[in-house]
Order: structure tokens, then C-alpha cells, then sequence
């Protein structure tokens, strides 16, 4: 039976000692971890149905619905499923699976993987073709975009109009946001493959800690304990 090169999840080494999971009993633990291996065997994007989390004491998916104030390690949606806190930043997604089923198939096409094989680049936009030196992936063919490298911060990293638009709408003090969003990133070293998604999401936990909370959007802390961790492995 040929090896199913997607069907794996990542878990950090210093993750069972992080404060917010080392709180959890025995039994939250394990349906945190259960839960984690769940989602990326369905390819769920961290969804875990309201039907399917039955399966684990009650007690345990409450624990989890509020070991941490401002970013859980699970929370309830409004259908009344359950969604597993920054999953789609540390363990694959479906699309990224599937891209990678892409590329897979395309080395089928060109004859599998040859031994002492460059690795062909193939850009989306154009037929022009690059090589890389051999034992970066031999024989592999890569769609350009499908894997993109994660980056510092820029200096001349700014908001999109959709940022501008969003906190707007939600009373948020953006020149405040942002200035906490650089000095936490900078202060954790993280990287990311996507910094406007990364601040949206930002924008979007000051949202809901301010819901929640009854403050002021500005006082909000919306930074996730899942940027303490290795990019390796962290879902929580």
C-alpha cells in the first residue's frame, strides 16, 4: 500500500509544558491531542462537529473551552460545532493538501522520482523552468506558490484598506493595534507565510476579547499563546 504523505499532524516538543495546556487534566490533555490527530485525518481545518466532540467527556471539551481568557484552545461556533485555536497556522490545511496531492501527481506524470534527479520548478505564470542542486527533493516537480517560505516583519509591512475598513467598523484603535502587533512579533522573533492574514486574525481576537469582555476594543490582548511555541507542531 503506497505511504499517504498527508495524513500526519505536528506537535511542538515544549507543548505538553506550555501554561495553558500544562493546567489541562488528564483527560482534557488527551482530547486536545484527540482532537488535533482528528481533524488533520478528516482534513476538518481544526472543525470538530458538535456531534463528533460527544465522544469526550463534557467536562474535558469545557476545560478546554476556557483554559485561557482571551485565545482558548477550543472554541464554540455559533451552528454549535467546535473549533481547535490556530490550527490552520501549525497543522496542514485542505487546500494545502491538496496542492501537495497536486505536485505528487505530477511526478507520477514525469515518471516518479528518479535517482540523481534535479528537481524541476515549474512557474505558474510561464513555461520558462528553473533547476535547484540535487538532493533538495530529487526528482520532485513543484508548483510554484505552493510552498511559500515564512518571513520576518518587514519595516514596510502596512494594513490593507480591509484592515483600515474592519476596525473601523469595530471601534478598534488601529495605529494601536499595529504597534502592539510589530513589538509582539518582533519581541517573539515569528515568522509567518501570510502577515496580512496573520493581522487579520489579530484584529479579529481583539474583536471577540472586547465581545466578550464588555472593554474597550484598544485594551485588548488578542496576541495567541500557539506564537510562544515552535513553528513546528504548535495547534492549540
Amino acid at each position: 500500500m503506497a505511504k499517504r504523505r498527508d495524513r500526519y499532524a505536528k506537535l511542538s516538543l515544549d507543548y505538553p509544558d506550555h501554561p495553558k495546556i500544562a493546567v489541562l487534566s488528564d483527560a482534557a490533555f488527551r482530547a486536545h491531542v484527540e482532537m488535533i490527530l482528528y481533524a488533520a485525518r478528516y482534513q476538518t481545518d481544526g472543525i470538530i462537529q458538535n456531534q463528533i466532540a460527544k465522544r469526550w467527556v463534557s467536562d474535558a471539551v469545557t476545560e478546554l473551552l476556557n483554559n485561557d481568557t482571551s485565545a482558548p484552545s477550543l472554541r464554540q461556533l455559533e451552528g454549535g460545532d467546535y473549533q481547535l485555536h490556530g490550527y490552520g497556522e501549525m497543522q496542514q490545511t485542505r487546500q494545502e493538501i491538496e496542492q501537495k496531492r497536486q505536485i505528487y501527481a505530477e511526478n507520477g506524470r514525469l515518471g516518479g522520482r528518479p535517482k540523481k534527479t534535479k528537481l524541476v520548478s515549474k512557474a505558474v505564470t510561464g513555461s520558462e523552468t528553473k533547476t535547484k542542486p540535487e538532493g533538495e527533493g530529487e526528482g520532485e516537480v513543484e508548483v510554484e506558490g505552493a510552498r511559500t517560505r515564512a518571513t520576518r516583519l518587514s519595516d514596510s509591512w502596512t494594513p490593507t484598506t480591509e484592515h483600515r475598513d474592519r476596525a473601523a467598523k469595530s471601534g478598534i484603535d488601529l495605529d494601536r493595534e499595529v504597534v502592539k502587533f510589530r513589538a509582539y512579533v518582533e519581541d517573539k522573533g515569528i515568522t509567518s507565510k501570510s502577515w496580512n492574514q496573520r493581522f487579520t486574525r489579530w484584529l479579529m481576537n481583539a474583536e471577540d476579547y472586547a465581545k466578550r469582555n464588555g472593554r474597550p476594543t484598544q485594551t485588548a490582548n488578542p496576541a495567541s499563546w500557539l506564537d510562544t511555541l515552535p513553528r513546528m507542531g504548535r495547534s492549540g
